[in-house]
């Protein structure tokens, strides 16, 4: 009974409760402003009372206006850097040292600048060897080396362009000590004989840096200079001079991909003294056009030379015309480890004094190589001449003919491993149209022994390489080296070339932060000259003879095998004063850039660097 009773008093309450639930939809629309304010307790004391609290469901929507501003940019002077902003070295750098056998260098700069104005640099530079050196017939003579060198330069902006010249002077000096001993002939140099050369140059240039070709670049330069024989030469008729002048001009500029650029020169060599009434002018016009694509990157071209030279021999000038391409095409497969390309150039060298000097410090006059009796008479009876004597009155310091080379390479390269690994590998094809192949002369008599020197002979040459070169980058401080050559020469002449059939090099290179140090080894396979021999006889009354002198080829002088063992190592005391020691030929080879002209067997260099 209390049970139903119950139940009737629920079912009376229910649709009271029922009819109590509140149904109410609010909806708001406005701006929004985000604001952030500091938080703050609200004053609100709590009710402790178990009451029952509604909690509506709100939803909203966020609808963002457009806004406007009033920001605007306002024009301002771009701006802008030079290369001594980032760069700012002290402005002193000296190097100083000396070793044993005794041997000395010193270099000394000056340099000041202002990144709105220019700057102004002043050099000096000496390498010089004082020892002397046992040559081929185990005699010493005196060989002092030096080699000294002064200039000063600057440079001026004017906005875009610079205006910049240096002012130099070189001075080679050699002594001839290859010779046997002094010979009582008055035709011969003498054992330790000087010879000495001379470079004054001056050089101009107007123009950009071709760093930013989105803009046209040009250049315009000039050049000029002097060049001195203060050979001691047996006769006055030995010694010459040159003097030399110049133009260039260059422009470039590059659009999306592409670039493009022309560059044309003048060159007129004068000769002085003996060699007076020669002279040369080399004409050079070149075009380039590049692309960088996506798969290949091709740089081509072609450059032009027109050649005229006239020599104390001829009573006409030598023309020449030559087309020398140029081709740099790289490929990119996507494979950073395999990157084949294809490379072609060359150049026109003239062979001038001064560039005969700079190949071979000790080349002979043929003049004064026919003032020898007897040797003169074989062009005049008609005489067959051995090959590699020049015909009577040529003046062999200044060649009829200029040295010109066509070279091409094709191969594969790229890095493995982050480039920790980089290598190089091609095959190349040479060619050299009057290739110089320097014969070696021995001027002999019966008791005072003979002088040597050396004339240059023209003739044309191919040659074939196989080469390779491997770079080994473990770290950032520390690189091994590794590189490889072998040549194979087809010489249309007997002569011999004096060049190796295999060269090579193996090193490692350590830069630290308080040491560095690298060892080398340079490598070259035996070389071989040819060399004549002219031998003046004497008569009972103990006087030199003239009327039949011996004149012969003599077996070829070879130099053997070179390994040229190198090591330097550098304490950087502080950041301004480095010690360093430096030590070449530690193997004590024979070493010879020439025949009968040993280097400087092992020696020693100790020193300082610093920056003040």
């Amino acid at each position: 009974m209390k049970r139903l009773w119950m139940i009737a008093a629920c079912a009376a309450v229910l649709p009271q409760l029922v009819a109590a639930q509140v149904e109410k939809q609010v909806e708001v629309t406005k701006a929004y402003v985000p604001r952030v304010e500091s938080a703050s307790k609200i004053a609100v004391e709590p009710d402790m009372t178990d009451t029952t609290h509604m909690r509506p469901e709100i939803d909203y929507t966020v609808t963002p206006l457009s806004l406007r501003t009033t920001l605007a940019t306002r024009p301002i002077r771009p701006a802008t850097v030079t290369y001594w902003e980032f760069n700012r070295p002290l402005p002193f750098y000296v190097k100083v040292g000396a070793g044993y056998p005794l041997n000395s260098v010193l270099d000394f700069y000056a340099t000041t600048q202002n990144p709105s104005t220019g700057y102004a640099m002043a050099y000096v530079n000496h390498e010089g060897q004082y020892a002397k050196i046992a040559n081929s017939f185990g005699v010493k003579n005196n060989s002092t080396r030096m080699y000294n060198r002064a200039g000063v330069a600057a440079g001026k902006y004017l906005g875009r362009q610079t205006l910049e010249g240096e002012l130099s002077y070189d001075n080679r000096m050699y002594h001839r000590y290859g010779a046997w001993a002094p010979a009582a002939t008055g035709l011969d140099f003498g054992a330790g004989a000087m010879t000495d050369y001379g470079d004054a140059r001056l050089q101009l240039r107007y123009g950009d840096d071709f760093q930013d070709l989105s803009r046209l670049n040009f250049e315009v330069a000039l050049h000029g200079g002097l060049f001195f024989d203060h050979t001691e030469w047996p006769t006055d008729a030995g010694q010459g001079g040159e003097g030399s002048i110049g133009a260039r001009g260059r422009i470039a500029w590059a659009w999306g991909r592409s670039r493009f650029g022309v560059e044309i020169g003048y060159d007129y060599m004068g000769g002085r003294k003996s060699l007076a009434s020669a002279n040369q002018q080399l004409i050079r016009a070149g075009v380039r056009y590049g692309f960088a694509g996506g798969v290949a990157r091709l740089d081509v071209g072609v450059d032009y030379y027109r050649d005229r030279i006239t020599t104390t021999a001829m009573s006409d000038f030598e023309r020449g015309n030559y087309l020398i391409p140029h081709l740099r095409l790289d490929f990119d497969l996507g494979t950073p480890g395999l990157k084949p390309f294809v490379e072609a150039d060359g150049g026109v060298r003239p062979n001038d004094l001064r560039s005969l000097t700079e190949q071979n410090p000790f080349v002979g006059s043929a003049a004064w190589l026919y003032g020898l009796p007897g040797l003169g008479r074989m062009e005049v009876t008609g005489t067959a001449r051995l090959e590699g004597v020049p015909a009577g009155g040529e003046s062999s310091p200044w060649l009829e003919k200029s040295s010109v080379d066509y070279n091409f390479r094709l191969g594969l390269g790229g890095g493995l491993w982050h480039s920790i690994f980089t290598y190089r590998v091609y095959a190349g094809f040479s060619i050299h149209d009057n290739h110089l192949f320097w014969t070696g002369w021995q001027v002999a008599t019966p008791e005072t022994g003979c002088d040597v020197l050396f004339v240059p002979v023209q003739a044309r040459q191919t040659v074939t390489s196989l080469n390779g070169e491997i770079e080994i980058r473990p770290l950032s401080s520390l690189k091994f080296n590794l590189g490889g050559h072998g040549y194979l020469y087809n010489d249309e002449s007997s002569l011999k070339n004096g060049a190796p059939a295999f060269a090579g090099n193996v090193g490692v290179t350590y830069e630290g932060r308080k040491i560095a140090f690298g060892v080398e080894a340079l490598l070259e396979s035996a070389r071989s000259w040819t060399v004549y021999r002219y031998a003046l006889l004497q008569t009972v009354e103990g006087e030199t003879s003239a009327a039949s002198p011996e004149f012969e080829t003599q077996p070829a002088f070879e130099a053997p095998f070179g390994a040229d063992l190198r090591a330097r190592f550098d304490w950087h005391v502080s950041g301004r004063v480095t010690l360093f020691a430096e030590g070449r030929n530690l193997l004590n080879r024979k070493l010879y850039n020439q025949a009968w002209f040993p280097e400087l067997g092992a020696h020693f260099l100790l020193g300082i660097k610093a920056n003040f």
